[in-house]
């Protein structure tokens, strides 16, 4: 079975406005067809990925169950990016160029969603930042997890983590030595 990329190229694609879209170019004065396109100009440490689960036709809701395929390591947003000429910013000020970006992702964790419209269960697969063990969080359970479980039908947000990137928060930010300790 042929499963849907995460990011492909119709996310991505340059539409055609419709004629009835045309916008008055304050050059010329004349209506014009124009396009549209989503760019990403710059990119977070952080990428929060909401997968659409739920789809509304008319006054009929339906929830999507369509297995996504995401990648755990390596999610390349390099292709997604505008590629800027020298000293244009996103916000089309004379700002310089950031250096050089890494555009990889890898990803952390995953909030899963069983259910349908009027009600459901979450649960969560997350990678631990120590360990790197995949770990599958439901309720008051916490168990080991092997990898080829995180890619489910119920994936419903991704939490991807910019590579070579180690957030204030993560345990391995520090150099000193951690104890877990179990919550009372």
């Amino acid at each position: 079975m042929l499963r849907p990329p995460l990011l492909s190229s119709v996310h991505f694609a340059l539409v055609k406005l419709a004629p009835d879209d045309a916008w008055r170019c304050p050059h010329c004065r004349q209506l014009q067809q124009g396009v549209v396109q989503m760019s990403l100009w710059t990119l977070p440490d952080i990428l929060i990925l909401h997968l659409k689960r739920f789809r509304q036709a008319a006054e009929r809701r339906t929830k999507l169950t369509t297995l996504v395929s995401f990648p755990l390591a390596g999610l390349d947003m390099a292709p997604h990016v505008v590629k800027r000429s020298r000293g244009q910013s996103a916000a089309s000020t004379a700002l310089p160029d950031p250096a050089p970006a890494n555009y990889l992702y890898d990803l952390y964790a995953v909030c899963n969603h069983q259910g349908g419209l009027h009600g459901g269960h979450y649960t969560a697969f997350c990678r631990n930042s120590v360990d790197g063990q995949w770990y599958s969080y439901d309720d008051s359970s916490a168990e080991p997890a092997p990898h080829g479980d995180v890619v489910t039908r119920g994936a419903y947000i991704l939490f991807y983590q910019r590579r070579n990137t180690v957030p204030r928060w993560s345990a391995s930010s520090s150099t000193s030595v951690h104890f877990l300790h179990p919550l009372p």
